[in-house]
């Protein structure tokens, strides 16, 4: 199984108006709650720890968790209010947001409340603020900490300035996290925040030293560009009309876990045996499913049945 961890809210869309009203539209989102679908879309067992009020947008959440097929057994549901984030997109289709969610339901988690397995999941996936902020950040630390000798840690750092503004707290933060994750996806407009000017091969090549099994960098349109020991590999952009990029980065994260365990990478050693080839079709497929999403408004993201040739191309 697949277990996401971190954050669920709602994203409120501006729409243009006039007078004196703000429409909104609002659709479900967060980066984890983003990739737990995502995975679920893609036919994988996908199940979601996190913070999620007892609010009506909370049930709303829950609600759609059920109705894609991911598990709520490990959701731990509370009294404290849902995150809003407010976006706003600019003429690229790329999206900045305003977030309303001090002491929210996904941040107030502590490590009183991390969840038991009857089975480890297979792989553990964590990002975004909820990486970062407390309570929640610590209790996530925790529970990597607990599993890491039997699961497969994967980490977006997927930064947040609107929630977090200082930018070197989220740089500490991300490299503490390096050495306890196996694979990082990372974009480089992130790169650009916490280490502005670091050429990104040279951060990847730091982070693989510190004990990463393989770095990610996502280029936006341009495609990825993927870092092991002793591989690099260069996967193009593929061209679509871009609606927006709101949940690209996500798909290109469920996409990834989903193609590892298709390529049979269920553990460290076969993460570190993963040969060029097969690395980069991996990439190609999480290319491809970004490019999808980028199709859409919102993170709508894709099926399985949308890229069945590139599925079955990854063996």
């Amino acid at each position: 199984m697949y277990l996401i961890c971190g954050e669920a809210l709602f994203d409120l869309f501006g729409e243009n108006s006039s007078g004196d009203s703000v429409a909104f539209d609002a659709r479900i989102g967060g980066s984890p709650f983003n990739v737990a679908m995502g995975l679920a879309r893609l036919g994988e067992d996908a199940g979601f720890f996190g913070g999620i009020s007892r609010d009506a947008l909370g049930e709303r959440l829950v609600q759609k968790f059920r109705s894609e097929g991911v598990s709520e057994r490990y959701i731990l549901r509370t009294d404290y209010l849902t995150t809003l984030s407010l976006v706003q997109k600019d003429d690229q289709g790329s999206p900045a947001y305003t977030f309303y969610g001090a002491n929210a339901a996904d941040r107030m988690v502590t490590e009183e409340d991390l969840p038991d397995f009857d089975t480890p999941p297979a792989y553990l996936h964590i990002g975004s603020y909820t990486a970062l902020v407390e309570p929640v950040s610590k209790a996530l630390k925790a529970l990597i900490a607990r599993e890491k000798h039997h699961t497969l840690i994967s980490f977006d750092p997927n930064i947040r300035p609107t929630v977090v503004p200082d930018m070197g707290l989220w740089r500490q933060n991300t490299e503490a996290l390096v050495p306890l994750t196996d694979l990082i996806k990372v974009s480089d407009e992130d790169l650009e925040l916490i280490a502005p000017g670091e050429p990104v091969e040279q951060i990847a090549r730091k982070w693989l030293g510190a004990g990463a099994g393989l770095v990610i960098v996502t280029r936006g349109g341009d495609g990825a560009t993927a870092f092991a020991p002793g591989i690099e590999v260069d996967c193009p952009g593929i061209k679509v009309t871009v609606e927006d990029t709101v949940g690209a980065g996500d798909t290109f994260q469920a996409a990834l876990l989903a193609g590892l365990r298709q390529l049979g990478v269920t553990d460290r050693t076969a993460l570190d045996r993963l040969e060029e080839d097969a690395l980069r079709r991996l990439v190609g497929f999480a290319v491809k499913a970004a490019a999808i999403t980028c199709s859409r408004r919102g993170a709508d993201l894709p099926r399985r049945a949308e890229l069945e040739k590139e599925w079955a191309a990854l063996n």
